[in-house]
C-alpha cells in the first residue's frame, strides 16, 4: 500500500485544525514528562494504546493534519504528499518497538491504531492484540475488528 489511499478521500471542508507544527519540549520538560508516563504505565492494570499517524511520522509516512499532512495540502490546494518510502519499504520505528516489548513484556494488553500502515504488525505485535480502525473499516471487517476488541483481561 502507499499513500494512493490519500488520493481516494473525498474532500472534506471540516477536517478540524491543519497545519499544526510539531512542538518540541526542551530536554529537561522532555524527561519529566518520560518519568510521569513510566509511573503511569507501572501503575496501570490494562495498559491499552490508542496510535494514530504522529507513531509513524519518523517513519517517512505523512500524517494528515501536520505542516506537510494530507488535509493541510488538501485545504492548500496542493497534491498528496510525498511519502519518502513506500508502505511497504517502511521500518517500524522505536515507538512500534517499544510497544512490542511492553507487549511481550505483559504490560500492554491492546493496541487501537488508526493507521494503514501495517507497521505495528511489521513491528512483531501479534494480530490478536491489534485494532486497526481505519484499515478495518477499509476492508469491510468491522464485526472482526470489534470481537477482538472485547477482550478479557
Amino acid at each position: 500500500m502507499s499513500l494512493g489511499y490519500a488520493e481516494k478521500l473525498s474532500y472534506k471542508e471540516d477536517v478540524g485544525s491543519v497545519g499544526m507544527s510539531e512542538i518540541f519540549d526542551p530536554p529537561h520538560v522532555l524527561q519529566k514528562k518520560i518519568e510521569k508516563l513510566g509511573l503511569m504505565i507501572q501503575k496501570s492494570k490494562h495498559l491499552v494504546v490508542f496510535t494514530g499517524a504522529g507513531i509513524s511520522t519518523s517513519c517517512g509516512i505523512p500524517d494528515f493534519r501536520g505542516p506537510k499532512g494530507v488535509w493541510t495540502l488538501q485545504r492548500e490546494g496542493k497534491g498528496v504528499p510525498e511519502a519518502s518510502l513506500p508502505f511497504h519499504r517502511a521500518m517500524p520505528s522505536i515507538t512500534h518497538m517499544a510497544l512490542v516489548e511492553l507487549e511481550k513484556a505483559g504490560i500492554l494488553k491492546f493496541v487501537i491504531s488508526q493507521n494503514v500502515d501495517s507497521l505495528h504488525l511489521r513491528s512483531g505485535l501479534p494480530r490478536e492484540k491489534l485494532a486497526e480502525l481505519h484499515w478495518e473499516f477499509i476492508q469491510g471487517n468491522l464485526p472482526f475488528m470489534w470481537s477482538r476488541v472485547r477482550v478479557e483481561f
